[in-house]
Order: structure tokens, then C-alpha cells, then sequence
């Protein structure tokens, strides 16, 4: 579904509203549009409305304007199922290991630049290169494919969202 003009106007300026509490409130805001074409559909478009502000700042994402298409893949792992704890088991090694489970999160948001990883964490890329090969080695998974990287972000993902 297309968003129209106006409709576009109105969540940039949501967007900058948020950003302008943000800084108001010295802290993070988020902010969330939901629809509701009937009456009998409010109750659960803000039950939605909800879930997506609670995925935002579970997440950390930045002060903003947040719709379900935004955490779309996170507001379908949040529904818990016996597969969830297998996936988190995957990372589990990590959690003893916070360089590498730190490193793999940089490299991921860096999109797998490993000269970028390795500058942000002010590392040399060869040792980058060794925590990801140890990361892939204690997770079983193959990091230069992209079923190895869906399944890590899938498991980092339900990680967080599990974390207190």
C-alpha cells in the first residue's frame, strides 16, 4: 500500500517531533502510527501500536517515528515458539565471549566490511577477521552465506528481544 503525499508530510513531521521531544526530554522518544478503517479495529491497532514502540526501544533504536513495517521482522520473531529458544541457544557460546558477540554485531551493522568493523573497534582487520572464523566456529554457523548470516541475525535478534 502506496502512502500518499500528505500521508508521507505527516510522518516526516511526526518523525521530527519525536526528535524534538528527544531532545526537549534529554532522552529517547519513539513514536508510532497505527490504522484502524472501523471502530472494532482501534483495540487492536493500538495493541499493535504498543508492540511496535516496545520492539523500537527494546531494540535501541533511535528517537523516531515508528510504523509495524519498520520492525516487521522483529514483531514476527517476538511471537515466542519452541523454535525461539533453539535459536537463541545458537549465540549462546557467545554470551561467554563478549568481543566476539560485540564484533559480530559491528560487522553486521557495518554490512559485513570488515575494514569498517575493524576501525570502529580500533582493531586491525585480521583480527577481525580471527573473531569472526571463532564466532562462526562456536555458533556452527557459516558466516560468508547468507543463510549463516539470516540465522545469526535471527538468533541476535531474539537475543535482545529476550534480554531483561
Amino acid at each position: 500500500m502506496r502512502n500518499s503525499p500528505r500521508q508521507i508530510e505527516d510522518q516526516r513531521s511526526l518523525g521530527e517531533l519525536a526528535q524534538r521531544l528527544a531532545e526537549a526530554w534529554h532522552g529517547q522518544v519513539w513514536l508510532t502510527t497505527t490504522v484502524a478503517d472501523r471502530p472494532e479495529q482501534i483495540s487492536a491497532a493500538a495493541r499493535t501500536g504498543g508492540e511496535v514502540l516496545r520492539l523500537a526501544e527494546r531494540l535501541g533504536r533511535p528517537s523516531g517515528l515508528y510504523r509495524l513495517t519498520d520492525v516487521l521482522l522483529e514483531y514476527h520473531l517476538a511471537r515466542d515458539d519452541e523454535s525461539a529458544a533453539q535459536l537463541r541457544g545458537i549465540i549462546a557460546p557467545l554470551e561467554e565471549r563478549p568481543e566476539l558477540l560485540e564484533t559480530v554485531r559491528v560487522y553486521l551493522a557495518r554490512d559485513y566490511d570488515r575494514r569498517a568493523t575493524a576501525a570502529r573497534l580500533g582493531l586491525h582487520p585480521n583480527t577481525v577477521d580471527n573473531r569472526l572464523a571463532r564466532a562462526a566456529e562456536l555458533t556452527g554457523l557459516d558466516l560468508s552465506t547468507p543463510r549463516g548470516v539470516a540465522t545469526l541475525v535471527t538468533a541476535l535478534t531474539l537475543r535482545d528481544l529476550a534480554a531483561p
